[in-house]
């Protein structure tokens, strides 16, 4: 039996842990065509939950498309892709598509040819770049209308969606508001890992997406219902663990799934000879996972300054006091305050470190501190 603990990709149905509860919820709100803002910190599946979602929405005859931000560099490719995308997720017909792209006036039909022969229909921009965000609009209006004439409910997912303010935000954000405003055929399913600025898009009032819709956030999976889901896979395979021992994979993951998954993931390689699972093996768990990723964490060691370094030692020791408070500086010996904002800051650009709403300071990978500590051990 293959290991059924996925992680790094997308996972999909028996593999996919339990989020029957968020999924439901959000199923509810596109039946509805509403517009849900869905804000989680990075590793806790979001994008796995939203094209698991999908799935369950096109079973029930509605129309999908999803588009990842983070992929366009720029609104004409952008405006190309999502045109393109929610007229595909409409209309299957690639006669009838090329017929409908000819018709567009600030995108053109562009057809490309795959290695196996499969002719794909898509668009490029027909104007010059500074028309970019009217294309993107004219690429909205076309999908409200196809949605109407299909007599179909489309639900446009927009993953990374804080990305947008590398687009030139504001004034975008104001287009598009204003053309969201009059369809009404269409869902919208707004998803950002920068919780910060997500927020800031939909609760400032000077923004144009101020109240466009409910705001979601997505947290850990429930302790309970993803045990059972762990216990089950474990039982299916032979392999016996107590409930009481299993709680600590829970605990050294943080409950953030991707670190559950990983966990999981080389507890069922690790014990496969007995197939049974010891207290002391779930420990040397996490010591695993950091030594299997030890050339990434090398690099980013590499790349960060001698100040950095200390900082980030200081805080794989105690990552629950806040970095500023004079009992953290004088624990660890580091300071001034100025300097360990200055080490804050590029640890947070890089993506070593990220900053959550309550202000404390936590590793973007959880297995971070496991590996600091295993280095910190070997050089001594």
């Amino acid at each position: 039996m293959e290991n059924p603990f996925k992680y790094g990709g997308v996972v999909r149905g028996p593999y996919f842990a339990d989020r029957r509860n968020e999924m439901n919820e959000l199923k509810r709100e596109m039946v509805n065509l509403n517009h849900v803002f869905l804000v989680s910190p990075r590793r806790f599946g979001k994008t796995c939950l939203l094209l698991n979602l999908i799935k369950m929405l096109e079973r029930d005859a509605m129309a999908c498309a999803y588009i990842d931000l983070n992929a366009f560099p720029d609104i004409k490719s952008f405006a190309s892709a999502l045109t393109s995308l929610t007229s595909k997720a409409l209309e299957t017909n690639k006669d009838k598509l090329l017929k409908m792209f000819a018709g567009l006036q600030k995108l053109r039909p562009k057809v490309t040819v795959d290695r196996d022969g499969t002719i794909n229909a898509g668009l490029e921009l027909a104007v010059d770049e500074k028309d970019a965000l009217s294309a993107l609009l004219e690429g909205m209006q076309h999908a409200e209308k196809l949605a109407a004439k299909k007599k179909k409910k489309l639900v446009v997912i927009i993953d990374e969606f804080s990305d947008l303010e590398k687009f030139n935000g504001q004034t975008i954000e104001r287009a598009l508001r204003s053309e969201i405003q009059k369809q009404t055929h269409i869902g919208y399913i707004f998803s950002g890992s920068e919780q910060s600025v997500m927020l800031a898009m939909i609760r400032d009032r000077t923004r144009a997406f101020y109240k466009l819709g409910r705001i979601m956030e997505l947290g850990p999976i429930e302790r309970g219902a993803y045990a059972d889901f762990v216990q089950k896979w474990l039982k299916k395979g032979g392999y016996t663990v107590k409930e009481d021992d299993l709680k600590r994979i829970f605990e050294i993951g943080n409950d953030v799934p991707y670190n559950v998954q990983r966990l999981c993931n080389v507890m069922w390689d690790d014990a496969m000879e007995t197939k049974a699972i010891k207290p002391a093996q779930i420990e040397k768990l996490p010591v695993i996972v950091a030594q299997q990723d030890s050339p990434h964490y090398e690099m980013l060691w590499h790349s960060a300054s001698q100040s950095q370094k200390i900082l980030l030692i200081a805080l794989s020791k105690d990552q629950t006091v806040k970095p500023f408070s004079k009992d953290f500086q004088l624990k660890h010996g580091i300071g001034p305050s100025s300097s360990i904002k200055a080490s804050l800051d590029s640890l947070l650009k890089k993506g070593i470190l990220f900053k959550t709403l309550q202000g404390s300071y936590h590793f973007t990978d959880g297995f971070t501190p496991y590996w600091i500590d295993y280095i910190m051990k070997t050089i001594r």
